[in-house]
């Protein structure tokens, strides 16, 4: 895995091993250091309540799969093989590692003694999954928009992705229904599934890459 793109493996690797020693003190400790202030000032921000519950319904765990598998047999309509097959892979795995890494650190949400609780929950709060789910979903939308021909159209379906995956670190610390570091702990073992998805569906690109390369050569 990553043998064609080393620098994009040491990311993924520091990034795994980022996400389990989070894990590890997120298991041991109910906050870590700056929590509790950063929950603070995020609830104060003027986040409009529908935007808000807008970006919780995008991005719960259950519509990010059923999206991604949407998305995926669209890929497999349209050639996309290889890219279809690591969506769907990725989708598949993702609601198995997020509870059961949330079962194994089972930390607890912010009480309402702490913080506002804005919105309700009803799993453990490490990693957070509104986050590590589209994570994966919009992450993965967003390495195939580059592939876009014109600026705009790429623009087009890569920002509003980009938008997403920031929002919703946001407003689910805004919510009070996460810790800033279980949002830390979503994007890091979001990025640790999304990663490998890409670089399998990349490796048909490298391929043609190379079968064309070859070509010339024997020309």
């Amino acid at each position: 895995m990553f043998s064609h793109r080393p620098l994009f493996g040491t990311l993924w690797l520091a990034a795994a091993g980022a996400a389990v020693a989070l894990s590890i003190l997120a298991a041991r400790e109910p906050t870590l250091p700056g929590d509790l202030q950063l929950a603070r000032e995020a609830q104060d921000l003027p986040i409009p309540g529908r935007l808000s519950d807008v970006v919780r319904a995008m991005t719960t765990t259950e519509l990010v799969v059923g999206t991604g598998a949407a998305f995926a047999a669209a890929l497999w309509l349209a050639g996309l093989r290889r890219e279809s097959v690591a969506l769907l892979a990725a989708v598949a795995v993702l609601p198995l590692l997020q509870s059961g890494v949330k079962e194994l650190v089972d930390r607890p949400r912010p009480s309402p003694d702490l913080v506002e609780l804005r919105a309700g929950f009803s799993s453990p709060s490490f990693p957070a999954g509104h986050v590590m789910s589209p994570t994966v979903l919009y992450g993965y939308a967003a390495w195939l928009a580059r592939r876009a021909k014109r600026a705009w159209l790429r623009a087009g379906l890569i920002v509003p992705c980009a938008a997403v995956l920031v929002l919703t670190g946001v407003v689910n610390v805004y919510l009070g229904v996460h810790w800033p570091s279980d949002i830390v702990g979503g994007y890091l073992w979001g990025f640790a599934l999304l990663a490998p998805a890409i670089d399998f569906g990349a490796r048909r690109g490298s391929l043609e890459r190379t079968a064309r390369a070859a070509s010339r050569t024997d020309a």
